[in-house]
């Protein structure tokens, strides 16, 4: 009896419980899946949107159309209200897979552009995020013949480029903390409008110090970057170091990393590089003995070892501790980090780069 009593309260408690009514309807939203925001100027920004929608049809089963509309406001959180009144439904961030910054913000502050999107309870924390020069809006609007959604185009743009070593791989969740984060900075994708029409570009990687946009690496600079960073890294590269001078294609992933601290007087970093690479393309049709390998790994280690002393200058010239060598001397020389003023100190510290590559024999050798 004691049973039964328990069982008919508690099912009474569960039929009180009001349960979560805070639901929005599929039919009732509109899904942005590309995000762009311009700082036109310094009162006034930008948001532009991509909103996929299935239009429908009574000869077939319907087609995907994709508005891409504008608003603006002096923020980003105005600008969405103003641009929520010339869209029939509520906008939804649940399914956003890339957000673009123009350089004139990303130079401003960063977290300008992103914290309406953080506040947003649904917005995911995948999402792509790059700089675009000039306009984010222009990149959002292009209409790529191949896709249907422009999300889909700049993601699989972005995805291929880490594939390829053009850019590093980007931990989106992890750039608002290393915002705030002493001893390393982000390096983000910069993206701009190619000659072919309707088509993006990456050109490079912007560099960042704290919140601001403080310099760019060029497509060269910023392979050999991702290169330096403590991460495998698979690539191809032509450089001119064949026989008789022609240029030769390699392909090429990073064997290991490994970088040595020394505190004593000047900070200097030595960052130790092995990779290795294998002959895919040989134009000369020249004969490419042992000797002639090992004369090859020599002129790509100067090559790829100037390139590296080239990108860390840019780096300490931008403020941009990118490969997170403050956070290195804070795991390992904590209180000796504790003493410095790291925004100061880091341009001034030495670091040495130390490249050996390794050819392997694959048949177009000899």
């Amino acid at each position: 009896m004691t049973r039964f009593v328990a069982a008919a309260l508690l099912i009474a408690i569960c039929l009180c419980l009001g349960g979560c009514w805070d639901q929005r309807e599929l039919k009732n939203i509109r899904m942005v899946h590309t995000a762009g925001v311009d700082l036109i100027d310094d009162e006034s920004i930008r948001l532009t949107v991509s909103i996929p929608t299935v239009k429908a049809s009574i000869e077939s089963q319907g087609t995907v159309v994709t508005p891409k509309v504008s608003g603006e406001g002096h923020s980003v959180q105005e600008a969405s209200m103003n641009l929520q009144e010339v869209v029939s439904q509520h906008m939804d961030l649940r399914e956003t897979r890339i957000l673009l910054v123009n350089r004139k913000l990303a130079e401003k502050n960063l977290y300008e552009g992103l914290d309406f999107f953080y506040r947003e309870a649904h917005y995911p924390i995948n999402v792509y995020i790059a700089v675009t020069d000039p306009s984010a809006q222009k990149i959002v609007q292009l209409e790529v013949e191949d896709r249907s959604l422009i999300s889909e185009y700049l993601y699989d743009l972005l995805v291929s480029g880490e594939e390829e070593g053009l850019i590093p791989k980007e931990s989106p969740y992890l750039i608002t903390p290393i915002m705030f984060t002493a001893g390393i900075d982000n390096v983000l994708p910069f993206l701009i409008e190619a000659n072919v029409k309707n088509r993006a570009k990456i050109n490079g990687v912007a560099l960042f110090h704290e919140a601001k946009m403080t310099g760019k690496l060029d497509d060269i600079h910023a392979r050999t970057y991702v290169l330096l960073t403590n991460k495998k890294t698979y690539g191809t590269m032509t450089e001119k170091i064949g026989p008789k001078n022609t240029y030769v294609t390699l392909t090429f992933d990073t064997a290991s990393h490994r970088y040595k601290l020394n505190t004593e007087g000047r900070i200097k970093a030595d960052i130790y590089v092995k990779i290795n690479g294998e002959l895919i393309d040989n134009p000369s049709g020249i004969r490419i003995d042992k000797s002639e390998i090992n004369l090859l790994e020599r002129k790509l280690e100067d090559i790829l070892t100037k390139r590296a002393e080239e990108t860390i200058s840019q780096l300490q010239q931008a403020k941009c501790d990118g490969l997170g060598i403050g956070q290195r001397i804070k795991a390992t020389h904590n209180r000796l980090w504790r003493k410095l003023d790291w925004g100061k100190e880091y341009p001034q510290i030495k670091m040495v780069p130390h490249i050996e590559i390794k050819i392997e024999n694959h048949g177009l050798l000899n």
